[in-house]
């Protein structure tokens, strides 16, 4: 059975388009730039570049829409204007237009083949899509036309990142850094590849080098967290989401880890506590509602983690743990019957969930649905020949059943250094 152990993954400092303002935050600027190429439209209404203009400040203050109205008469005037579309497509992305977008840089690249950024702008929609193969070729291009720009080695790394290519990822971050080793995102991303990589003091290097750049980052703090749990270091782990909780107070990846920490350090009320901030702060952060049911599946405190693993479904409803961990609940309260309803959800979503078949077949043991019950053993034992329990229940259904081959199971299980096979051998197979 699989936990939800920490929230992991890159959350990097995104490189953004090429093309978008620097500073979007000078607003006066480009208020100022919108009434001056307006008037610049009255005088001439046919100068391309005008609405150019005004499209780009209008971009830059987020007015995505009326950016793509300049831009649309910036390419009726010139329909060879390359920035226009490539200004248009970022606009079209920004408002989830994707396709809009990719026929915006398909253009440009149309009137400008070598447009290293035209490709790599392409790529990012792509990526977004979901097409990280895609996104690869377009990076490639990007690359081979500009090799020194670090932001296309950054995000051919993210996109290597989402097809596990963990290895080609950490290349990338690290050619990245070799560019310019005083941005802090490619050392974040390649802390995170190193992680899935299990080089987990690699990791931590790479998080602390982040954090020497730029100490006010609370992912950075998070990140290196992360890291330290996973080489079995809770406690430093815990002063890390410290730090990041402290920098940002609403952080709640930062509450469910250390939750998680705490649970590994069998804090069991603590993680329950920082799991509750969690929730509290996003009423929908799934994770928290899982991890909450295992503290308190520790403290037996089963009614807590039905609610918690039904709230839980209602958010993921495709993962089986939810049914499998508010089955057993239901199983510690003697509640056979539901128990066995949650079984067969998690095995609907499952069918190989071997703990799921294990546990329906001794709710249906208590049950005194003993062929049953061997059904589901003899599907665990397929699955896992080395699953002792298996063999040892199985041996009792068999008993119960009069079934002489029980003491065989008995014996499996013992040799298998299964701990209650040895009584039941005792006490059924005098």
């Amino acid at each position: 059975m699989k936990k939800l152990l920490l929230i992991i993954g890159f959350l990097p400092v995104l490189s953004f388009a090429q093309g978008q303002s620097s500073n979007k935050a000078d607003s006066i600027k480009n208020v100022n730039a919108i009434k001056y190429y307006t008037k610049a439209i009255i005088k001439k209404p046919n100068d391309s570049t005008a609405y150019f203009k005004r499209g780009d400040a209008k971009y830059n203050l987020n007015d995505f829409k009326g950016a793509i109205r300049d831009f649309d008469q910036a390419i009726k005037l010139n329909p060879k204007y390359e920035d226009a579309f490539l200004e248009r497509g970022l606009s079209k992305h920004s408002l989830n237009n994707e396709q809009g977008a990719i026929s915006d840089y398909n253009h440009a690249l149309v009137l400008k083949p070598n447009s290293s950024v035209a490709y790599y702008d392409r790529g990012i929609v792509k990526k977004a899509l979901g097409d990280y193969k895609g996104a690869i070729a377009d990076y490639n291009q990007a690359i081979a036309i500009d090799p020194k720009d670090e932001d296309f080695y950054n995000d051919r790394g993210l996109a290597k990142k989402n097809l596990e290519d963990y290895t080609g990822a950490n290349d990338d971050f690290s050619h990245a850094i070799s560019i310019n080793p005083k941005n802090t995102g490619p050392y974040f991303n390649r802390a995170y590849s190193k992680i899935h990589l299990e080089d987990y003091k690699g990791a931590i290097e790479d998080f602390d080098s982040a954090i020497k750049l730029d100490p006010s980052d609370p992912d950075n703090y998070n990140g290196r967290g992360e890291a330290k749990s996973y080489s079995e270091d809770k406690k430093a782990a815990i002063e890390d989401y410290n730090k990041a909780i402290a920098l940002k107070p609403n952080f709640t990846d930062a509450y469910n880890n250390r939750g998680r920490s705490k649970y590994d350090l069998e804090d069991y009320t603590g993680s329950i506590a920082d799991y509750a901030k969690a929730i509290s702060i996003d009423p929908k952060y799934a994770s928290a509602y899982y991890n909450r049911g295992l503290s308190n599946e520790k403290l037996s405190n089963y009614n807590d983690v039905i609610d918690d693993c039904s709230k839980y479904i209602q958010l993921a409803p495709k993962d089986p743990d939810g049914y499998f961990k508010r089955g057993c609940a239901k199983f510690n309260l003697e509640d056979y019957k539901s128990a066995i309803e949650d079984y067969n959800l998690t095995l609907s979503l499952d069918t190989k969930y071997k703990d799921a078949l294990y546990n329906r077949g001794l709710s249906k043991r208590h049950l005194e649905d003993y062929k049953g019950a061997i059904e589901d053993y003899n599907k665990v034992i397929e699955l896992d020949p080395k699953y002792s329990d298996a063999f040892n229940s199985r041996g009792y259904a068999k008993y119960m059943l009069k079934d002489p081959g029980a003491c065989a199971d008995f014996k499996t299980a013992s040799d298998m250094g299964n701990e209650y096979a040895p009584d039941n051998i005792t006490k059924y197979c005098k």
